[in-house]
């Protein structure tokens, strides 16, 4: 059979009118069974948020003051504050709001707030921590080459990832095109990446590739890319920045 939830005071007192309560025995459920009201009664689940004693049956249309939930008010207390003879004021509140000392909306307010923002820094730190968005490579046979009249080979990348980036990344989002060497530029003080390099394309041809990804996403970054002409005071490539795929 169904099982409901244990009856209220107010419930287990209009049982008892009916079947009666006297030495015969105690009244009987829908089973034949025995169910004393002092049972039934020890496992009522709530209290009157007013007077405290063991309720569970919502009444009226009350909510409490705070959070607007609906108020758990016996009858006794219900009556008493309809007839005005004991008026339930907005100290009158639920337990969550008494158990976590919350008096009024603005501190309800401020709480939620908190609460979301550290959520929210927990979800963006989850993200820089765990989260690698797959390289995009659907570009890669639509993009048309840009020109290069000059035939210049050196290019500028920026504004790259600069906790993801790596070669194998980089040498994949810009595929078909070849690229020889890579210089990952670094924070002075810091010694760290900071998500601009300079790359050397292997012909004019792959250099006007490589430029015709300027503004695609990679990595969740929108990639900046020109050409960059290396100066004749520049030893350009530089040792050591030979790509290992090369």
């Amino acid at each position: 059979y169904k099982r409901h939830a244990p009856p209220a005071v107010e419930a287990l007192e209009r049982k008892k009118k009916v079947l009666g309560d006297d030495d015969g025995g105690a009244p009987l459920d829908a089973l034949g069974k025995e169910n004393p009201v002092t049972t039934a009664a020890e496992e009522i689940l709530g209290e009157c948020e007013a007077c405290h004693k063991p309720w569970d049956m919502y009444r009226g249309k009350r909510r409490c003051p705070t959070c607007g939930v609906p108020s758990l008010i016996c009858r006794s207390c219900f009556e008493a504050d309809r007839d005005g003879t004991k008026k339930l004021g907005r100290n009158v509140r639920c337990d969550l709001c008494v158990a976590e000392s919350v008096t009024n909306k603005r501190e309800l307010r401020e709480r939620e707030e908190r609460e979301t923002k550290e959520y929210e820094r927990k979800m963006r730190q989850k993200m820089d921590d765990d989260y690698e968005p797959p390289v995009q490579r659907k570009h890669a046979v639509t993009r048309k080459p840009k020109g290069n009249p000059e035939r210049i080979t050196r290019l500028f990348l920026k504004n790259m990832c600069a906790r993801q980036m790596d070669e194998a990344k980089l040498l994949e989002f810009l595929h078909p095109a070849r690229v020889t060497h890579i210089q990952w530029l670094m924070d002075k003080s810091t010694k760290k990446f900071y998500g601009s390099a300079f790359i050397e394309a292997k012909t004019a041809e792959d250099a006007g590739s490589i430029l015709a990804v300027d503004g695609m996403t990679v990595l969740g970054r929108r990639i900046k890319v020109k050409y960059q002409r290396a100066d004749e005071k520049d030893n350009w490539p530089i040792p050591n920045t030979e790509v290992s795929s090369s």
